[in-house]
């Protein structure tokens, strides 16, 4: 995962001033699960990735997990695989952000992997527990599925859901795609084409700007 921030910083680093769009490389359908405790705490989220057709393509081929060339893995291949595509460096956030009152929340490393093969693309599941769970009762709570630097695109097509506390909804905001590709323009015009092509460029968080947020809401316990 973290050779994504190289390549899309030479990718950046080599685009033409007053270009205006954005180009991820990798597309996911994500899904998750808002996953609260017996105490009522919001505890963990689960998640889904649904990689696109090509790179789930370059995954199967990459990891040997279709020994027979037929297409299609058996289902014992992905699940010697499930858990290598989040094996992340340390401090990587992985993908997804929970923020309570605007600060992001610290979410624990991925736990109770799974994969399988479906419709011609790879589609894996982790957990990611809360470091500390919290009761949400009078907080502003957020989700978002995104790379910060949208080398990967994310998109939720699903609801999400919630499960272990009634009472609860998600509602979504949906990320303004147009303006989200003109402010990122204008940051890539702002990059002298002259540095050198291999340096890394630190730009703002650019993902979060084409990412569609989810704001729970619940009821007081009673």
């Amino acid at each position: 995962m973290d050779s994504r921030l190289f390549f899309s910083a030479c990718a950046l680093s080599v685009a033409l001033p007053g270009v205006a769009l954005a180009h991820p490389h990798v597309f996911i359908d994500a899904a998750f699960e808002l996953v609260f405790d017996e105490a009522g705490d919001l505890a963990a989220v689960r998640i889904d990735w649904a990689y696109d057709e090509f790179y789930s393509l370059m995954l199967i081929e990459e990891n040997g997990l279709d020994a027979d060339g037929d297409g299609a893995p058996e289902q014992a291949a992905p699940d010697a695989y499930a858990g290598h595509d989040v094996d992340w460096a340390a401090g990587f956030p992985g993908d997804f952000i929970i923020e309570r009152d605007g600060e992001a929340v610290a979410l624990d490393g991925p736990v109770k992997h799974r994969a399988r093969f479906e419709a011609g693309r790879l589609v894996t599941s982790h957990v990611r527990p809360l470091a500390a769970p919290f009761d949400v009762s009078g907080q502003l709570v957020t989700a978002r599925a995104y790379d910060p630097t949208y080398f990967v695109a994310y998109d939720v097509p699903v609801e999400p859901t919630i499960s272990g506390r009634d009472g609860c909804a998600l509602r979504r905001n949906v990320a303004d795609r147009d303006e989200a590709e003109e402010e990122y323009g204008e940051q890539l015009a702002a990059i002298d084409a002259s540095s050198d092509p291999f340096a890394e460029i630190d730009l703002p968080d650019i993902g979060v700007l084409f990412a569609d947020s989810f704001v729970l809401t619940c009821a007081a316990s009673s």
